[in-house]
């Protein structure tokens, strides 16, 4: 519950929708709220019924978008639980609130209204749709547009719409080719009204020019009523085209993105991504927004605003747009607090686990009766039976890892599996060689084991002339710290210590570490094993063919001219692939 405290502590006053995630990061739940704040920290206090408490069970993180009101809070909760399906909206996944419109897929299909995502017959579903009234009448305007059938049951004659153009006549005629209809509604529901405007201007036009004054007129009244259907869509902008709106918010040394997805007026989903800027902002949020595009349906339009990305409207294939008034404003400015405010949050999260840290190394420094131990330096051995014989060290700076301090080592002076000797060698290296480059020593050495391994240490850093307190972890048979060898004393620690979490995160992680090195030389090893014997053949060229073809069955079925790109000699190719056939 550690980062969940931490987040809870930075929610804010805001209307909004959260996701709950399990240990997986998967959402398992999605809700709304007038008040995120209040709303989200009901979950972690307080008494609940069981199915919230086992909600609450399940939930090890959570994630939330700002809205500007509570009824984008709605439409947006709504569009999620269709999106994600988590498995505690079970109210919600039954799509008894909005109704969709949907093309059936019926031999001669219909374009109806349903509640019913799940409804058979039914080929693509459009929404939801939060104005019924706005549905309907879309849906009246689509069917005087397009001929599809209007009768739930086929008759045995033609009908008024037959008679008035708006239906084909399925009853007489048998073999109909809906397809080019099919993709005029889908686009027209997908954003694309002006081609349908437009479209019906070019009728009117014609039908005005060859003096048919009444049927232009017709055309005219559905011009009128295209462009009022769409204004009455209210869901979260008074259009149907599919836009995203971006928002870059650069600070110091890093950048905020957020995107806010809008397909048929509503907003249905939310991206958000914090960079460290090692390079030119633009060219990194053009990197990302390639990456983002190249996985994801493209809009229409694209609002952007925090920066100019040179080929934004190649990269999305969209119109780019920075509105400077009304609702994609709006929209544009909520993602943009989106965007500051997740930064922010970040910043003040990593800020209160900085001084936990702090707080857990002083007391970890408590327990052992040593100064805080701000840069800790761990150790791991690994090898098979004394083959491959490995070792990897890990650094903590601060309780955190460092990665970029990581080392590993060949055991180069010890033969066969001798912990005692690989351990002292490995030790032996590392500080004579910070002594030599007069560089600083840690504040406490970890060896991931017991007694052995620390008096193996010791020896070491005694002959060196250093004064470096060593801590041993001594292991279960499932490799989990269970107490800690220090000074020649047995130290235990409550598993649910802060001081505890730590230590076994650095004795995972260097064991870790180097089991994975430990693999990566095994697979060599026993890749070089079958390279054996070929003259001219040595080390760097084993390496070559390694790093290209990783099994020994590749490089049988290789081609001579692929062997050779490796930097191999023809001769020294030729003579590989005759002593692999042998073998």
């Amino acid at each position: 519950m550690g980062i969940i405290e931490e987040k809870l502590k930075l929610l804010p006053d805001s209307p909004g929708s959260y996701q709950m995630r399990d240990s997986n990061g998967e959402i398992i739940y999605v809700g709304k709220a007038k008040n995120l704040k209040n709303r989200v920290r009901s979950y972690f206090h307080g008494v609940h019924n069981a199915k919230t408490t086992k909600l609450v069970s399940e939930i090890r993180d959570f994630t939330y978008i700002i809205t500007a009101s509570e009824r984008e809070a709605l439409v947006l909760e709504i569009n999620l639980i269709k999106q994600y399906n988590p498995k505690y909206n079970i109210q919600l996944t039954d799509d008894k609130t909005y109704p969709y419109i949907a093309i059936t897929n019926e031999l001669h299909p219909r374009i109806i209204v349903t509640r019913n995502k799940r409804r058979k017959g039914v080929a693509r579903y459009f929404g939801p749709y939060p104005n019924v009234y706005a549905a309907r009448q879309t849906v009246d305007l689509l069917n005087r547009l397009y001929p599809f059938r209007k009768c739930n049951h086929i008759p045995d004659k033609t009908c008024l719409y037959y008679h008035m153009h708006q239906c084909l006549a399925p009853c007489i005629n048998k073999d109909i080719d809906y397809k080019n209809y099919k993709n005029e509604v889908a686009s027209f529901l997908n954003g694309n009204a002006n081609d349908v405007i437009n479209m019906l201007k070019e009728k009117m036009q014609d039908a005005s020019d060859n003096l048919q004054f009444e049927l232009a007129g017709e055309y005219r009244d559905q011009i009128k009523s295209v462009e009022y259907t769409i204004s009455k869509q209210k869901i979260a902008i008074n259009d149907l085209t599919s836009r995203d709106y971006i928002a870059i918010y650069e600070e110091d040394d890093e950048i905020s993105l957020n995107i806010i997805v809008t397909r048929l007026g509503n907003i249905i989903s939310n991206h958000q991504s914090i960079f460290t800027k090692y390079d030119a902002k633009e060219e990194i949020v053009a990197s990302y927004l390639q990456q983002f595009y190249d996985s994801t349906t493209k809009p229409k339009e694209v609002a952007i605003t925090g920066a100019v990305i040179d080929g934004l409207d190649e990269i999305t294939e969209a119109l780019v747009i920075e509105p400077q008034l009304g609702r994609k404003k709006e929209l544009l400015d909520m993602a943009l607090y989106n965007a500051k405010f997740n930064l922010e949050n970040r910043r003040n999260i990593y800020k209160n686990q900085v001084l936990k840290r702090n707080e857990t190394i002083d007391r970890l420094g408590k327990i052992l009766g040593i100064n805080t131990p701000e840069v800790i330096e761990a150790f791991d051995n690994s090898n098979l039976f004394g083959e491959y014989p490995v070792s990897g060290m890990v650094v903590y700076k601060h309780g955190r890892p460092s990665p970029n301090d990581f080392r590993k080592y060949h055991i180069k002076t010890v033969t066969g599996a001798n912990d005692y000797e690989s351990m002292k060698e490995v030790v032996y290296r590392r500080y004579y060689r910070l002594l030599m480059e007069d560089q600083k020593m840690p504040d406490l050495i970890i060896m991931d084991g017991g007694e052995i391994q620390v008096h193996a240490a010791q020896d070491v850093i005694k002959s060196l002339g250093l004064d470096i307190p060593i801590l041993g972890i001594q292991k279960d048979d499932h490799h989990k710290a269970t107490i800690l060898f220090f000074r020649e004393d047995f130290i235990k620690i409550d598993k649910n210590d802060p001081v505890f979490i730590l230590i076994s995160d650095i004795s995972q992680r260097v064991h870790d570490y180097a089991i994975s090195f430990f693999r990566s030389q095994k697979a060599k090893g026993f890749f070089s094993s079958y390279l054996d014997g070929v003259k001219g053949l040595g080390e760097k060229r084993k390496e070559a063919l390694i790093k290209k073809f990783v099994t020994i069955d590749a490089i049988k079925n290789a081609k001579l001219c692929d062997i050779i790109d490796t930097g191999i000699p023809e001769s020294i190719a030729i003579e590989l692939m005759e002593h692999l056939k042998k073998q």
